[in-house]
């Protein structure tokens, strides 16, 4: 029989992985809007695996006028995953590309996990602070660290990091930089560092193989997370994301995403991609 305490690891475990996915949609939007200062829409799906059982698919697509960014990113628990604990998430992000930096103008975050549906909407001024931030649900910050004071100052939401990480592409950096995130409900800092280059070898799971760069993430809590962590995110040693063209006409986008845990390792793999609404590749 399964546990509460267990259904709840699964459920921090769902939500992980969307996260993580969802941080993948915003390197797609970076590692492409660095080519060209206007793109056509790029969308990209992922199967994800935890332990060799498939647990997430994922789909991400960028929208970039040059001026102006369009993110969004949805992922659905699957096979053993889904019987404990059935989680379904969607999100977006529009927002300005300034010359020196990134402005937000709104961002929805909307999921379902066993049947109770989450809701965060953030607002912008012109400026790119917060004006209105609302969670439904609102938070129980029972188990919970406190938000820092004025939580949401000098942030960007979760997606239009992609906006932030492109702009140092754009300027001749490398896939490395610090950005301080509010999601509605936490607070964090977002760290990505350059892993250099590695041949990814043929598998059955992905449509891509061959030389790929890899970006690390990881997260400084600051406020809003849970006090005793999961097992999950406690032995979590390293999030890698691989970035490559999965073709030559093809632009750079995630092809392979790797956690490892001491429960097992989470793996996700580029499934196909299409670009303009054009039908998807998948081989």
């Amino acid at each position: 029989m399964t546990t509460a305490s267990h259904r709840t690891g699964l459920g921090v475990l769902a939500t992980a992985l969307l996260s993580t996915t969802i941080v993948t949609g915003a390197i797609v939007t970076g590692a492409y809007a660095a080519e060209t200062t206007a793109t056509k829409p790029v969308t990209a799906t992922y199967e994800v695996y935890f332990g060799g059982f498939h647990v997430l698919n994922a789909e991400a697509t960028l929208e970039n006028g040059g001026e102006n960014y369009r993110v969004t990113a949805a992922a659905e628990t699957q096979g053993f995953l889904s019987w404990f604990t059935s989680w379904k998430g969607e999100t977006e992000s529009v927002g300005r590309v300034d010359a020196d930096r990134i402005v937000p103008q709104w961002h929805d975050n909307r999921g379902t996990l066993d049947d109770l549906e989450r809701i965060v909407s953030l607002r912008y001024d012109e400026q790119g602070n917060i004006i209105e931030s609302q969670a439904v649900p609102e938070q129980d910050w029972e188990g919970r660290h406190p938000l820092p004071e004025d939580a949401g100052n000098g942030t960007l939401d979760p997606l239009s990091v992609i906006a932030g990480i492109a702009q140092l592409l754009q300027n001749g950096g490398s896939c490395e930089g610090r950005f301080a995130v509010f999601d509605g409900r936490k607070r964090y800092d977002l760290k990505v560092a350059d892993a250099g280059t590695k041949t990814l070898e043929p598998n059955s799971y992905s449509i891509f193989d061959g030389e790929a760069r890899g970006c690390q993430i990881d997260y400084e809590m600051l406020g809003g997370h849970q006090i005793e962590r999961s097992k999950y995110a406690a032995t979590a040693r390293e999030r890698l994301i691989w970035v490559a063209r999965p073709s030559a006409d093809a632009p750079l986008i995630p092809v392979r995403l790797q956690i490892e845990t001491g429960y097992g390792t989470v793996m996700g793999h580029l499934t196909g991609y299409s670009i303009d609404g054009q039908p998807p590749l998948t081989d």
